[in-house]
């Protein structure tokens, strides 16, 4: 017997706009994300990594690790934006 299948389902935290989901797998991916936030599909999603530079963006197939220990360590957060804004710009 596989012990796999008896396992209960584990969630994983993240923050998207602000707003905390709860996922039933260890990655996500930035189309996954904008379902999440009810983002349209054309937009783009950042991944908040805090500090100087720019908060990396997301694309539509790009698997992000939601693991606590993964860097940034901790909760990841994201944020969804149209896609001809930048982060930051002003």
């Amino acid at each position: 017997m596989e012990d796999e299948k008896h396992k209960p389902p584990h969630e994983f935290q993240l923050i998207v706009n602000k707003k905390e989901h709860a996922w039933p797998k260890e990655e996500i991916t930035g189309a996954e994300i904008k379902k999440l936030a009810s983002s349209p599909e054309d937009w783009v999603v950042n991944e908040i990594v805090g500090g100087a530079g720019e908060d990396p963006e997301i694309g539509n197939q790009q698997p992000v690790d939601l693991k606590l220990d993964t860097p940034p360590k901790g909760i990841k957060r994201f944020i969804t934006r149209k896609p001809k804004t930048a982060p930051g710009s002003r």
